[in-house]
């Protein structure tokens, strides 16, 4: 402890007396810093792939295991975002297609709105405020039409993904939370809402969810006659039941949770938008032989907001359920099954058509939440290499990618790296993980530092990589 206290000493007296220069990182120097991390007490039972590459000279400055296959947790997003960017394109966009299916009679209209979705996760996300609501859209579109009054149904169609929503590799504790959310043919609000309800000595009240998700069962199992808080969530996959588990304070309850039916919650939302802006809404089934006379028109098509804001978005937020989208829509653009195995498929099969080794890939999502997911650091640095030589469109990744300033350790944000590294980080259990690129604007090396199973806590453990990563970038100034 008391070497490392004299570490940071050192340090923070080189980044007070450092002058402008112009000067590469030093190979040599490199390695010993990165030795030094390696040797710490708290790395004794690692696992760690660390890899410094240098963009422009094509070469590997200094590493520690690089081929090494780590737990890569949400570093996996940049993999999976470099892939949608090159298949896809910055400017992709989903489609989200309504109709009405039926006959229009004066000012009332007797069918069904139709909705098929398209796998766009961010309808009516709450990080997107400011791009066009789909329901608003719709209200609008049928008042233009000179509808005021609809009798049928709300259909959402949500097949274009097969079942199940949730990834099998993920453990079974995370689907109920928000992190763990699905990602459907049809998505919507995030596919999360907030299940609020209150607690007395075991028993809730008053259990609903805002927004209102129709069809969802709440089951208490919660302990009777205990005080302590340590409420717990699962989703039984296949129904559309919540379960309450662990122990509750006797107080009010309200816990943002993922949820089964986003179809159910948009058809819900849309029902009462209608109502509340003027429009009667009857729900009545109509047969097939009805349906039949009536004509299939559409009403809309929404778009998503560009593949490049949404990546910006996911990296920044580590959005799992976002990214395991653009998985998808690899595998679909590809003429694929639109699944996370095949999403996988497309994405080795891109870089290993880019004269990359992918023997140290072993991808089971497009986020990283399953821990089966491994890769190198090799492989990481080798890949960013390659997108900051091959913009899409124009776009780097690395413009899509977050600041690092208090997204490690304590000592970065007070150096000018806090603005002058750019990184995706990754955390689960037992992982710590990030990789990124120096200098933010104009990069000229590509990094990745992957830590599995070490001992003491995850603080210190960030801390050391601040340590290293100011040892290898503090003192570098590129023009």
């Amino acid at each position: 402890m008391k070497n490392y206290k004299k570490r940071l000493a050192v340090i923070s007296l080189l980044l007070g007396i450092m002058v402008p220069m112009c000067y590469a990182v030093d190979a040599e120097n490199a390695q010993r810093a990165i030795s030094a991390f390696v040797g710490d007490s708290l790395h004794r039972h690692a696992s760690i792939s660390i890899a410094l590459y240098d963009i422009e000279a094509d070469t590997m400055v200094a590493s520690y295991h690089p081929d090494a296959s780590c737990i890569t947790a949400s570093t996996m997003k940049t993999i999976t975002s470099s892939t949608g960017l090159c298949l896809l394109g910055p400017n992709y966009t989903f489609p989200t297609r309504v109709y009405v299916h039926g006959e229009q009679k004066g000012k009332k209209f007797k069918g069904n709105i139709f909705v098929e979705g398209g796998g766009d996760p961010t309808l009516g996300s709450k990080y997107f405020p400011n791009h066009p609501n789909i329901v608003q859209e719709i209200v609008d579109a049928l008042k233009a039409k000179g509808i005021e009054k609809v009798e049928g149904e709300i259909v959402v169609d949500s097949s274009l993904m097969p079942w199940p929503a949730t990834n099998g590799w993920w453990e079974v504790g995370d689907l109920a939370w928000t992190y763990g959310a699905g990602i459907y043919g049809f998505n919507f609000r995030d596919n999360s809402s907030t299940l609020k309800f209150s607690a007395k000595e075991g028993a809730i009240a008053n259990p609903r969810f805002e927004p209102a998700v129709p069809g969802v069962q709440v089951v208490n199992k919660l302990a009777a006659g205990v005080n302590t808080d340590n409420v717990d969530l699962r989703l039984e996959e296949g129904t559309s039941t919540i379960v309450l588990h662990g122990s509750a304070a006797n107080k009010d309850y309200s816990i943002p949770m993922a949820i089964p039916n986003p179809a159910a919650m948009f058809a819900d939302s849309l029902s009462r938008a209608l109502k509340a802006q003027g429009l009667k809404l009857k729900i009545k089934h109509l047969s097939a032989e009805k349906l039949a006379k009536g004509q299939k028109t559409l009403l809309l098509e929404h778009r998503s907001p560009a593949l490049s804001e949404i990546i910006t978005s996911l990296l920044d937020r580590s959005d799992n359920m976002f990214t395991d989208g653009v998985l998808r829509a690899v595998a679909r653009q590809a003429g694929r099954e639109v699944t996370a195995r095949a999403g996988a498929a497309v994405v080795d099969s891109l870089w290993r058509s880019k004269g990359i080794d992918t023997q140290a890939l072993f991808q089971y999502d497009g986020s990283g939440l399953s821990a089966h997911n491994r890769a190198s650091s090799r492989f990481f640095v080798e890949m960013l290499s390659y997108m900051a030589k091959h913009p899409a469109e124009g776009v780097f990744l690395s413009q899509l990618m977050p600041e690092v300033r208090r997204r490690i350790g304590k000592l970065i944000p007070d150096t000018p790296l806090a603005t002058n590294l750019v990184v995706k980080s990754g955390s689960i259990n037992n992982v710590q993980t990030f990789v990124g690129y120096f200098p933010a604007k104009r990069p000229r090396y590509a990094w990745a530092l992957l830590v599995n199973n070490w001992n003491g806590t995850r603080a210190a453990l960030r801390d050391r990589m601040d340590v290293l990563l100011i040892s290898l970038f503090g003192q570098s100034k590129i023009e």
